[in-house]
Formats: C-alpha cells, sequence, structure tokens
C-alpha cells in the first residue's frame, strides 16, 4: 500500500472540510470565510478525490457526513490543533518585544471617542517600540472567524459569533439615533409618522435603509415602526450614502454622522431611540498571555 503524507494543499483543504463541517454546510462555510461556493466546494472535492473518501453527501436533503467523513473529522480536528499548538510554541519563541500585532475593527470603529482605539495604539506603540502593530478592517461577519484563525490578534466587533475558542469582553456602547436627509422627499412624512404616538398604526411605510448583518437591537426597533426596506449598505458609508441622497431614513451612530452630515441629517426622534449597541474585544483564549493582549485590554479597561 502506498503510504499516504500530507501536503501543504491537504492542510488548506482540510481546513475547509472542518469550516463546512463547522458551519453546517457549504453555502454557509462560503458566507463565514467570504469566499464564493465554487471555491468551498472545489476545496471539498478536491479533499474526497485526494482521500479516496467521500466525506459528505450534500443536495437538496441537506449537508451531512458519512462514516468515513466522521472520521476524517476527528482526525482532522487533532491534526489541526496539534499544528496550531507547534505554531504557538514556534512563535512563542521566537516571540520579543518585535514582531507584528494586528488589530481588527469594523468600520469606524477607529473614529469613535468611546472606542479608545487611537489612545490604546499610541500606548502600545510606547510600550513596544519595536513592533509593527497593524489596524485592519473587516465586516462583522468574519472578524471572529479571522480571530479563531489566527489572522488576526485582536478584535473589537458588535456582534457575538462565541466560537469556543474565542474570548469575549464587554468593550463599549455605541449610539445609533435614526436620521433622515432635509432633501428626502420623504421628510415630513418620516417626521411626521415615525415621530408620533401612532406610529404603530402608520398607514404610511417609510423607505428604511437597512443594514447587511443583523443585530437583535436593530431587528426589534424595525419590528415596532412602519418601515420599508429600500435599500441595504453592508458599511456605514453605504448606508449613509443612501441616507444623504435622500433614498430613506436610517438607524446611524451618532458620532458618525456628525462627521459626515451633521447638517444635512436630521434625527427622527422615538420613544425608542437611541437604540444601544454593545460592542466587544474578542481574542483567542490561548493568547491570552501574550504582553500585548494583556496591555491592549488594560488599556482599554
Amino acid at each position: 500500500m502506498i503510504r499516504f503524507a500530507l501536503s501543504s494543499f491537504d492542510i488548506k483543504h482540510l481546513r475547509t472540510f472542518l469550516a463546512v463541517v463547522e458551519h453546517g454546510g457549504v453555502s454557509s462555510a462560503a458566507y463565514r470565510l467570504n469566499a464564493s461556493i465554487s471555491s468551498i466546494s472545489r476545496d471539498l472535492s478536491a479533499l474526497e478525490e485526494r482521500l479516496g473518501l467521500q466525506l459528505c453527501r450534500r443536495g437538496r436533503s441537506g449537508f451531512a457526513l458519512t462514516p468515513h467523513g466522521e472520521e476524517v473529522h476527528r482526525a482532522a480536528t487533532q491534526l489541526l490543533a496539534n499544528i496550531h499548538s507547534f505554531e504557538l510554541t514556534v512563535q512563542s519563541t521566537r516571540q520579543s518585544l518585535a514582531g507584528t500585532f494586528t488589530l481588527g475593527v469594523i468600520d469606524n470603529v477607529v473614529t469613535n471617542p468611546s472606542a479608545g482605539v487611537i489612545p490604546a495604539l499610541a500606548e502600545m506603540h510606547r510600550l513596544f517600540p519595536g513592533m509593527l502593530i497593524s489596524v485592519s478592517v473587516h465586516t462583522v461577519s468574519v472578524i471572529d472567524v479571522l480571530v479563531r484563525d489566527n489572522k488576526v490578534d485582536f478584535a473589537i466587533t458588535s456582534q457575538r459569533e462565541d466560537f469556543e475558542q474565542l474570548e469575549y469582553q464587554p468593550a463599549f456602547i455605541e449610539e445609533h439615533r435614526l436620521y433622515i436627509s432635509k432633501l428626502s422627499p420623504y421628510y415630513d412624512q418620516a417626521i411626521q409618522t415615525l415621530g408620533s404616538e401612532r406610529q404603530a398604526n402608520g398607514d404610511f411605510a417609510i423607505p428604511y435603509i437597512s443594514r447587511d448583518f443583523r443585530t437583535d437591537e436593530f431587528s426589534e426597533f424595525e419590528r415596532k415602526y412602519p418601515l420599508q426596506i429600500a435599500a441595504r449598505g453592508s458599511t456605514l458609508e453605504s448606508v449613509v450614502a443612501s441616507v444623504l441622497a435622500g433614498v430613506g431614513c436610517a438607524l446611524l451612530p451618532s458620532h458618525f454622522v456628525k462627521q459626515v452630515g451633521g447638517e444635512t441629517l436630521v434625527e427622527i426622534e422615538t420613544p425608542d431611540t437611541p437604540v444601544q449597541i454593545q460592542f466587544h474585544f474578542v481574542y483567542r483564549r490561548d493568547n491570552a498571555d501574550r504582553r500585548a493582549v494583556k496591555a491592549l485590554l488594560d488599556r482599554f479597561s
């Protein structure tokens, strides 16, 4: 029998396989990994061909592991855990005050004075002058995955995914209010309908700009008011662009509105605003003892 030997491509495909199992299917894994469904399917098929085993069944009936797939999943989980342990050992051995540290944030967190990112980065530079500190911006849907996969060392996010490898700590609260442009053709109707006691029974649905990512707080607010989704945005910039163009109203962070359209945008005061969004710090549990992680937590606390 020919001996089986792992290659770097096998490791890549095994990581994809574990992601598909973790998220319960190809489509969900593609969304979480910010990859195309076709690329995930190719990796999975390549792994099955390489191993000579059918690992899963996927189709209209849903996703399910075969008995061979269950065995490979257990072995792959252990293998990648061992690889990660090796990487941490090497990193610890090589680590000094120099090196690279990556802080991941979602859009416009850096400019929020409540977040304290700028003072924290200044303190990090003072403490670790030889360290290259990189700040990267990501969507809410993938930032936890990047921390879990050691592609980001420390992150700030507004939506917890609660992966078992990660530690979450409350960071700060961001205040969102409902805004509309003075130039919007729906301005008068929106003020009258959403800002009145009869908003729940309004007979006119106000155009509303929704976020691609959902939070319980946003969903609860949107259920209470006669809002009709007129557009969606994946970033705050895309949402506020639609609001400034008069397409409709939207929930926006108060600090952000002051930067981009304080004179054009008008707050629609409602009984349920401001909406308070809890942000969290997130990092891997096995990185909790890193000096840089401890320093950031101390600076933010």
